[in-house]
């Protein structure tokens, strides 16, 4: 089999744009040593899809694009939202809890995703 798809990698280089205005994009999760508005890709896995003669033609994968921010970041989540879409990504929905929690921190969730093609 070739190369299985990234989704990480897919997502960071559709989020090139807000990267490259100096908004961190990373894997992983919260980082509270990041005082600035930063951006988290975290995979949530895969399914089988698009099943002929028994076999899968390719794979589904998700992930969630999460910003932190101390303000309520709506333009950015928008941005996400259609550069995301833009390249290939279904968006599944958004947490519906974007309320400031305790630590001054805003968390808004976005989860996308994408189908791959088996390669023969």
């Amino acid at each position: 089999m070739g190369n299985s798809p990234d989704i990480i990698k897919d997502a960071s280089e559709t989020l090139k744009p807000v990267s490259g205005r100096g908004i961190t994009v990373m894997q992983g999760w919260y980082d509270k040593d990041i005082k600035a508005c930063h951006v988290t890709l975290w995979d949530l896995g895969e399914t089988d899809d698009n099943f002929s003669d028994d076999d899968a033609e390719g794979v589904t994968l998700s992930v969630q694009v999460t910003i932190f921010s101390q303000e309520d970041e709506v333009e950015l989540a928008r941005e996400i939202k259609s550069l995301m879409k833009a390249n290939g990504f279904s968006f599944e929905g958004r947490n519906g809890d974007d309320s400031e929690p305790e630590d001054g921190i805003y968390m808004k969730a976005q989860r996308f995703s994408k189908f791959y093609e088996s390669e023969e």
